[in-house]
């Protein structure tokens, strides 16, 4: 084999890496983007649940006779994540990052913590904490 033929085998082998290279970072890019859209769908789950979490406490607060009392836990973090719940006029509002989810609610007097909630149905009036 000449020097002619070994350069001509070292570029080929350079050029394949190259190739194998700008491959792989495409496949990467893929990756990734399908990971953040998994997170972003796992987080939206996690956001609607406790908003139908805390719907149904009131529902079924307005449903049941008077003198209903319960307990119920909302928790303080979503995937190790901050988020804000709170309620305004007849309306849920539960956000993490650039998420919000919204439920109509029956209305009710009080307002919504992380931790523990006491929900009471006193006359047919909802109280919450």
């Amino acid at each position: 084999m000449g020097k002619h033929v070994k350069a001509q085998i070292a570029i080929e082998f350079i050029f394949l890496v190259c190739v194998a290279f700008v491959m792989l970072m495409i496949f990467l890019a893929s990756v990734r983007d399908q990971a953040t859209d998994l997170n972003q769908r796992k987080d939206f789950v996690l956001v609607k649940d406790i908003a139908y979490k805390v719907q149904y406490e009131i529902n079924m607060a307005t449903q049941v006779k008077s003198g209903y009392n319960r307990i119920f836990f909302i928790p303080e973090k979503l995937d190790n994540k901050d988020y804000t719940i709170k309620i305004e006029k007849n309306e849920i509002t539960v956000s993490l990052e650039k998420l919000e989810f919204f439920l109509d609610i029956p209305e009710i007097n009080g307002n919504i913590n992380k931790g523990n909630n006491t929900i009471k149905n006193i006359g047919g009036v909802i109280y919450l904490n």
